[in-house]
């Protein structure tokens, strides 16, 4: 299950922060061929096909024949055990199994690292795990795995090798959730490159390099050049993928992120019901990808102002994560934001700040004390301060929240425009005149700077 990913929209009296889904996939071990049509090859190559049709309830069907044949007529440290265990760790993770996931990758890697001379396979496998880490937001171990992937891939098949592109795109990924958008910027770039020239620009998975490259452009603020990207991946996606494969729905709910901060609400609100559609067939009703499209229709119904839609939606979001996710996940923080912003909208004062506070710790708690999605936190408690009047407590909220987004973006992010001008408001009720004039000053040259440079 691709993780959520947050960044603040910006929208209405309140922030609400629409959720993004990264594109980590997995990669399955090349089928065995050669020698006989043993029945678990056979097996193997329906799950690879299932896969890559976006079907994964019949791949996961085949994944667990093939692992249970494949025990039967191997050794358990077998590269063919090891290859198995591998496939069916992708498929169910595709499905929101992320602890089975776990569980059989560290098979997998236990078996390669006791193995010499299968560098290429326990780095596709350590890639793939990090993926499962990083969902988790468990980023040391994961970009420990990222790392080592990329080198071994490197060395091994080569700086041009489609599978190097891979787990660049993977450790790309990775940053892009840690917050560590330049460094991700970088790497995605030539993940990109080299899909590009490996495979094509028409290949499925050269649009998802070119759908991760955007989300980490969303992050950045840089919403154009994210668009163009999205837009460019899911036209490629479209023609090359079965219509209702669910990274076709990944796609999908992405671009209307985009699309709800430019005030489309109606196509971002035609998108969604797509991405719903297909998951719910897909994925289940239940999966935390429906989750992130409830979160966002829930984005698009504050932003028309209808907060109590808002609310609904946010609250089934919720449900789900919860009991899929556990209590303490990101996404649930994100979510326990969102639903505050929308009930102090409708001025439920104390639920939101119960709320805020959640989030605020569950953003500190997965990620570190400088992190966006801890800002998006302190964001809304700003709000929650100032209409309470409680200004010099606000004050503070926005003045972390700026410090955060000025490391993590850079001091002329897009991004800090809304906090600096929140920020210069609460100090004009404080009768700081200067320092709200100076917050005013550098939000205009700062939105002057990127009219200029895009």
């Amino acid at each position: 299950m691709p993780p959520k990913s947050t960044r603040g929209s910006g929208l209405g009296r309140m922030s609400l922060f629409a959720c993004s889904l990264l594109l980590g996939w997995p990669g399955l071990s090349p089928p065995c061929i050669g020698g006989e049509s043993a029945d678990w090859k056979l097996k193997q190559v329906a799950t690879h096909q299932a896969f890559d049709a976006g079907q994964f309830a019949e791949a996961e069907t085949t994944a667990r024949a093939a692992l249970e044949l494949v025990q039967q007529s191997f050794p358990p440290d077998s590269r063919e055990v090891a290859n198995c265990l591998n496939d069916l760790a992708g498929v169910v993770w595709a499905l929101g199994k992320s602890k089975e996931a776990e569980k059989l990758y560290r098979q997998a890697l236990g078996i390669w690292e006791k193995r010499s001379g299968d560098e290429a396979d326990r780095a596709r496998v350590e890639s793939n795990f990090s993926v499962v880490l990083m969902e988790e937001a468990r980023y040391s171990e994961a970009e420990k795995l990222a790392l080592d992937a990329v080198e071994i891939d490197k060395r091994v098949l080569g700086p041009y090798h489609a599978e190097t592109a891979g787990s660049l795109g993977k450790l790309g990924a990775l940053y892009t959730a840690e917050g560590r958008y330049s460094e991700a910027e970088t790497v995605l770039s030539r993940a990109v490159d080299l899909r590009e020239k490996a495979l094509g620009p028409s290949h499925p998975l050269t649009a998802l390099a070119l759908a991760t490259l955007s989300l980490n452009y969303w992050h950045m603020g840089k919403a154009k050049r994210a668009t163009d990207l999205l837009e460019r991946a899911l036209r490629i996606s479209e023609k090359a993928l079965p219509p209702q494969h669910p990274r076709i729905a990944v796609m999908l709910n992405n671009l209307s992120t985009l699309y709800t901060e430019q005030h489309k609400y109606k196509e971002a609100e035609k998108l969604l019901q797509r991405a719903v559609a297909n998951w719910k067939i897909t994925l289940g009703p239940e999966h935390p990808n429906v989750a992130a499209a409830y979160s966002n229709l829930s984005t698009v119904s504050f932003a028309r102002h209808n907060y109590k839609l808002a609310e609904q939606y946010e609250r089934r979001a919720l449900e789900i994560d919860r009991e899929r996710l556990g209590p303490d996940h990101p996404s649930v923080g994100l979510e326990l934001n969102n639903l505050g912003a929308a009930l102090l909208a409708q001025h439920d004062f104390r639920e939101a700040e119960t709320l805020f506070n959640q989030a605020l710790a569950i953003a500190e708690k997965a990620h570190g004390p400088i992190h966006p999605e801890v800002a998006d936190a302190l964001e809304n408690i700003g709000k929650l301060r100032s209409m309470e009047s409680l200004y010099p407590e606000s004050a503070a909220a926005y003045k972390r929240a700026i410090e955060i987004r000025e490391a993590s973006l850079g001091p002329n992010s897009p991004l800090l425009v809304r906090d600096l001008t929140a920020y210069a408001k609460v100090m004009r009720k404080m009768r700081e005149f200067a320092e709200a004039e100076k917050a005013d000053t550098r939000a205009l040259g700062i939105e002057v700077q990127n009219s200029l440079h895009p």
